[in-house]
């Protein structure tokens, strides 16, 4: 057990800092738990979730192949027209229109599309594009809450509990349509004075062709076409008694071959680093799971509860939020899941603590640049564009968001399972 900690905690040391790939401490972590005994080879094997994984690489190939029609451009530049170029109007619809975009796509994969479109926009209107980076990393962690393929952390909760994709969006698209008002309400007392423009740069974005920024018209219909298919997937999939990852896997598929584009293609722009550092996370936590380090855990969780279901999802929410605060909420989530499984065989209430853990990982997140992948691709972009974000100035905003949205999620959790 004492190896595995050691091996564990180093690891986290190091994919906090950041100095070393995060894959890199990963497959190495993982590897370390074989090759000092903790576990045996075919046992860490054993501990990775193909669910996860495959459903992963399924929605990676799908955005890819989405993007490439200047959906997302012309959705971002119609919207900002819709609004007669008004500043905090467009803040407030890029946010929605990100929170939305992740509820079905994986927030990584939103806010690297954003992130350029927003940049031209925040241009054309002469805004800081500062405020809107915030706004959108915020959208999309909220957003990301509402459904099983949104964000990591919900893919490994729902593969580990067996929650379909309806069950969850019932559970948790509620709270995070709320915590939404919330970000909106906070925006507006943040940065309504920030975004203002002038009405020569409102005429410039009226006078844009939107539709000029659709590439490929016909790629786009059948990417539509796909992609309403594998969303009624999602909502079906229990009936057809097939997971979600064989839908959004069968999905990207179908979509390759029909526009007839080159697999290899699409293939290379998977993050297979991701996925990587997903099967590196498993076999670690596997070793905790192996050695009967989850099930401390467990025990002190009940302990500090006083045994109470209701104080126990009050606890994991907020020790969720700190935690994911702290280090990227994958392998916080990854490590919790199978501290939650555990109560089950003690006669705990399951449900209400998987939406606990779930609300936890993916609000707490907002806190700092390093609580989740989304927040630390948008800094980096950010960076890379001239318009630093520094870790202080992130923590100023992300911990009060952070802060609400959580309080709001224990309120949540109370008055409906409780």
């Amino acid at each position: 057990m004492a190896t595995a900690i050691i091996i564990f905690i180093i690891a986290y040391a190091m994919i906090a800092i950041g100095r070393i790939p995060h894959v890199l401490t990963a497959v190495l972590g993982a590897m370390a738990m074989v090759f000092f005994g903790v576990m045996p080879g075919h046992e860490a094997l054993e501990h990775i979730n193909l669910e996860v994984i495959l459903l992963l690489a399924g929605m990676m190939s799908l955005a890819n192949v989405f993007a490439r029609t200047g959906a997302f451009d012309w959705a971002a530049i119609r919207g900002a027209q819709l609004v007669r170029g008004d500043g905090f109007l467009t803040l407030c619809l890029m946010s929605v229109l990100t929170a939305v975009s992740s509820a079905f796509l994986d927030n990584v994969t939103v806010v690297v599309l954003a992130v350029p479109i927003t940049i031209s926009i925040c241009r054309a209107l002469d805004i800081n594009p500062v405020p809107f980076f915030l706004a959108q990393v915020f959208a999309s962690n909220i957003g990301g809450v509402s459904t099983v393929v949104a964000d990591p952390p919900n893919i490994i909760i729902a593969a580990e509990a067996g929650i379909g994709f309806v069950d969850f969006m019932a559970n948790a698209a509620p709270v995070s349509l709320i915590c939404m008002v919330v970000l909106v309400v906070v925006l507006y007392l943040w940065f309504r004075d920030q975004v203002t423009t002038t009405a020569e740069n409102r005429s410039a974005i009226m006078s844009r062709d939107a539709a000029s920024a659709i590439t490929d018209k016909s790629l786009l219909i059948k990417s539509v076409i796909v992609f309403g298919f594998t969303v009624v997937g999602f909502l079906t999939h229990e009936m057809l008694h097939v997971g979600p990852a064989y839908v959004a896997v069968t999905a990207a598929a179908i979509l390759i071959m029909i526009a007839r584009i080159d697999p290899h293609d699409v293939l290379q722009q998977v993050e297979w680093t991701t996925l990587a550092f997903f099967i590196g996370l498993f076999i670690l936590v596997g070793g905790l799971e192996y050695t009967g380090v989850t099930g401390e855990i467990r025990e002190w969780l009940v302990d500090v509860s006083g045994g109470s279901d209701r104080n126990l999802a009050f606890l994991i929410i907020w020790f969720g939020g700190t935690s994911s605060a702290i280090i990227d909420n994958v392998p916080f989530t990854a490590t919790m899941v199978e501290v939650v499984k555990g109560f089950s065989d003690e006669g705990s209430g399951n449900s209400p603590l998987w939406w606990a853990l779930a609300l936890g990982a993916d609000l707490g997140g907002n806190a700092t640049i390093v609580g989740a992948s989304a927040n630390v691709i948008v800094v980096n972009l950010a960076r890379a564009a001239g318009y630093p974000i520094s870790f202080v100035q992130f923590f100023r905003y992300g911990a009060v968001i952070s802060t609400l949205t959580l309080i709001v999620s224990t309120a949540y959790i109370w008055l409906r399972y409780f």
